[in-house]
């Protein structure tokens, strides 16, 4: 949904008990104790030892099972940010993460930026109501060209942290519209050249106004650029066409730019990366494509200016 108004190509199109150790026991010392003494100490410590030496259910707790805590998120956004919203509770369960909870609030187009979703009395009632609950840790955003300003993230974030002062955010950048009235080079340096103005202004003032709370941004609009210059290349053998036509396989499903399949899956994986740093090279997902997905994704985030990731 790019379209900066500030940024524009030649051709016009807008561009994460220390105790002291133990008095040393010497043999003489040892000798003195009590018999007694000695073989209770000895089964205590060989029942300590069992206890120690396995979890609950007779096995070592896996890295997911117990440093891969998710969060409980809310979602607003519109249909070029749902899309991948609506797939993360899978990717997350996936990917070992525990406790990973969401809730999503779409609207269409303009609708779905912040500030319009402020507006609207009707989604502001729906948003409110979830994050009065007080138990919301991360909130993510999307943007729209119509409101790039900061207001909309800025009155949000200010309501969700008096409901839960720890709360998270995250501005998800997507792609811009009608991608096939320019060519993928131009594409792809309008959405590079626009995502820092969009994006790393506004988290500069957040993280200044709040200091003790993370903001970040997705760069996920990358991903459409890296799919449409394989394409380009004709090394993208998974899709047929740029823009679905009567059912074959593309990028976008049309002219105004809402992702087909495979755009939806490599922006989860970004987002996936993004919020829970999970290691794609060893994810154990088959996105079901030739292309390669995982690497497309974790590209874009080793190329992602990292003061803008997640902590």
């Amino acid at each position: 949904m790019l379209r900066l108004k500030d940024v524009k190509t030649a051709d016009n199109h807008l561009p994460y008990y220390l105790s002291l150790p133990p008095p040393a026991v010497g043999r003489s010392n040892l000798m003195n104790f009590n018999p007694v003494f000695l073989k209770t100490l000895a089964a205590l410590l060989i029942v300590l030892g069992l206890g120690c030496s396995s979890s609950d259910n007779g096995s070592d707790p896996s890295p997911s099972q117990t440093d891969n805590k998710g969060y409980n998120i809310l979602f607003i956004g519109h249909s070029f940010f749902r899309p991948v919203a609506e797939g993360m509770t899978a990717h997350a369960d996936r990917a070992g993460i525990v406790g990973h909870t969401q809730k999503i609030v779409y609207s269409g187009g303009a609708s779905g930026s912040p500030q319009a979703l402020w507006e609207n009395i009707n989604k502001r009632t729906q948003i409110q109501a979830i994050l009065d609950a007080g138990d919301i840790e991360l909130l993510g955003m999307t943007y729209h060209p119509d409101y790039p300003e900061i207001d909309g993230y800025a009155i949000w974030a200010k309501y969700a942290l008096q409901q839960n002062p720890n709360t998270k955010f995250f501005i998800a950048l997507p792609w811009q519209t009608n991608p096939s009235s320019m060519d993928s080079a131009t594409f792809k340096t309008t959405w590079a050249d626009g995502h820092p103005l969009a994006t790393h202004a506004h988290i500069d003032t957040l993280r200044t106004t709040y200091p003790g709370n993370d903001f970040y941004c997705i760069p996920y609009g990358a991903g459409a650029a890296e799919l449409y210059k394989l394409y380009d290349q004709e090394n993208l053998t998974d899709v047929q066409t740029l823009i679905s036509q009567g059912g074959n396989e593309a990028i976008f499903t049309d002219n105004f730019g809402h992702p087909d399949d495979i755009l939806v899956t490599l922006s989860q994986v970004i987002w996936l990366d993004a919020i829970y740093q999970v290691d794609l090279s060893s994810y154990n997902y088959d996105p079901g494509y030739i292309t390669d997905l995982k690497t497309i994704a974790s590209d874009v985030m080793a190329l992602h200016d990292s003061a803008y990731n997640a902590p």
